[in-house]
């Protein structure tokens, strides 16, 4: 019996050690639950709310404690968060300091601001000028938004003022003027972002305002090539002088520049002054603005001859413009891709390697084009490979089948919507095309070579959009064709024979279509709000 006793009392012992282990476990985790640390923690912190001292609590207890725990708590991070918005120049030192805990920030720019100090951990001098021009501005100035600096550009956090401030930090050698000297003169962001660029970096601030866009962007070559221009200005030397100026700048090309509107974003405002500079005119700069010559420099001794031959004719419908330039390009430098047998693509070379201007007829060159858009809706369209491999030497129309090449998807979405005037109801859609084929035929339905953008699109760099119009339940009506390029800018939209929408040299189309033209440009203006797209570098 008292061997059952002893047996029993051990069992009863055991019992009550597990019992307690298992509700010091549960205080442990009730007292983190409440965010406390220690049991004489939480018995202070049950005494100073009106709680019980004691560690043995019901499971009603335990809930109203976390209950009150959670309530403080969230109390405590508003609080928290409306100090760091009414006093950002605080946090902005503890950013600095690397003393604020990850995520327990109060507002989207400081969030920002911490990444930029996290960029320049590796260049300690570069971070502390970027602290000095934050508290600078966070005094005087309006430049923390994260919406889009450079309306012409895509939203995104490279296209930010704060982004330019961090640009200016690194250049913090060449500072003519402390940044905490800096007072603002205009209450709007974009001025006070110049203003502040030329208290920094220029001795004369007769800087032209289009260079603004030099510090606002990604970190690379042009960027940087970019702010040089706008240091070496800022010195009070001669534009003309600037290293790695693209084009050869005669005098009245410099003047012209210096000139540029303030929204021009800086290849253009260079190519706009190379041909207002030759005596050219604003159509003119507006045409070649919209082909790869607004935004590159790439092979400019045969270019510049080009625009030269441009301003000899100066009766050309600037509607030509693009398709000569796009013809002139695949002639001398692209070559084409030929479809093979198979599907797989040949790639041939130039036609013309060795083309040039000297003594080119401009009704000779415009014949050339159309010919060479009907080529190339031929080949794109009817090279196919056989219908059967087998039979050697045989190339009838009839067994060829159309091969589609299928370009790359992206996220935006097409766009239909119901316009009624009246009586009239017109179901106005915008779809992309999908494949060479569709190219193919837009290119002929509108008499313009869309098709060479068939390249780009298999590599998903531009996509090509087709407005079409059904008036009153009739055939979908082709009005407009609009090109994007990766980043989701606007870059073309034509209609037929490369009709501008809002232009005004439309005496080659009827009154029908022309109506078409300008209601088609409105839709667009539609979609392209709903699906936040921009436009490109210069509105077409």
């Amino acid at each position: 019996m008292a061997h059952h006793r002893r047996k029993s009392k051990r069992a009863d012992a055991d019992r009550a050690r597990v019992q307690t282990a298992i509700l010091r476990g549960s205080l442990q985790s009730h007292i983190k639950s409440l965010g406390l640390t220690s049991q004489k923690e939480y018995q202070d912190w049950c005494r100073t709310r009106g709680f019980s001292e004691g560690l043995h609590k019901s499971d009603e207890q335990k809930r109203k404690e976390l209950r009150l725990a959670k309530v403080h708590q969230g109390e405590s991070i508003l609080a928290r968060k409306r100090s760091q918005t009414r006093n950002p120049g605080n946090t902005i030192r503890q950013l600095y300091d690397r003393a604020v805990p990850k995520g327990r920030l109060g507002a989207d720019y400081l969030y920002r601001i911490r990444s930029l100090f996290h960029a320049l951990e590796d260049d300690p001098p570069s971070r502390r000028a970027l602290f000095d021009i934050l508290l600078a501005v966070e005094n005087s100035g309006k430049l923390f938004g994260l919406d889009a600096a450079l309306p012409y550009r895509p939203e995104d956090p490279q296209n930010t003022f704060l982004q330019g401030l961090m640009q200016l930090a690194r250049r913090h050698r060449d500072f003519v003027r402390a940044p905490s000297d800096w007072q603002p003169l205009s209450r709007n962001s974009r001025r006070q972002f110049g203003q502040l660029a030329r208290h920094l970096l220029a001795e004369y601030p007769d800087v032209p305002d289009f260079l603004d866009a030099a510090w606002i962007g990604p970190e690379d070559e042009s960027h940087q090539r970019w702010q040089e221009w706008f240091i070496h200005l800022g010195t009070g030397a001669n534009v003309r002088t600037a290293s790695d100026i693209p084009i050869k700048l005669t005098k009245s090309m410099a003047h012209e520049l210096l000139q540029t509107p303030e929204l021009t974003p800086i290849p253009i405002a260079l190519r706009r002054a190379q041909i207002l500079g030759q005596g050219g005119w604003d159509s003119l700069v507006h045409a070649l603005c919209q082909t790869q010559l607004g935004n590159s420099f790439e092979h400019e001794h045969f270019w510049s001859t080009v625009i030269t031959f441009f301003l000899r004719h100066p009766m050309l419908d600037p509607a030509h413009v693009g398709p000569i330039v796009d013809y002139l390009q695949q002639q001398k430098f692209d070559g084409a891709e030929i479809l093979q047998p198979g599907g797989a693509l040949a790639h041939e070379p130039p036609a013309q390697p060795n083309l040039s201007m000297k003594s080119r007829s401009i009704d000779k060159l415009l014949r050339q084009v159309d010919d060479w858009h009907e080529e190339l809706a031929q080949a794109e369209i009817g090279r196919a490979a056989q219908a059967d491999a087998q039979h050697e030497g045989r190339h009838s129309r009839s067994r060829r089948q159309v091969r589609f090449i299928e370009f790359v998807k992206g996220s935006i979405g097409d766009f239909e919507v119901i316009e009624r005037v009246g009586k009239q109801r017109t179901m106005w859609r915008i779809r992309r095309l999908r494949n060479n084929a569709d190219l193919a035929a837009d290119g002929r339905a509108m008499h313009h070579c869309v098709l060479t953008y068939a390249k780009s699109c298999r590599k998903g760099d531009v996509s090509i959009w087709s407005l079409t119009a059904s008036e009153d339940g009739g055939s979908p009506r082709p009005v407009l064709t609009i090109a994007m390029s990766g980043s989701r800018a606007i870059t073309q939209a034509r209609g037929r024979h490369n009709a501008q929408p809002w232009g005004k040299n439309r005496g080659n189309i009827e009154h029908s279509y022309a109506s078409l033209l300008t209601r088609g440009a409105a839709i667009m203006e539609r979609w392209i709000k709903r699906e936040k797209l921009v436009w490109g570098e210069v509105r077409i």
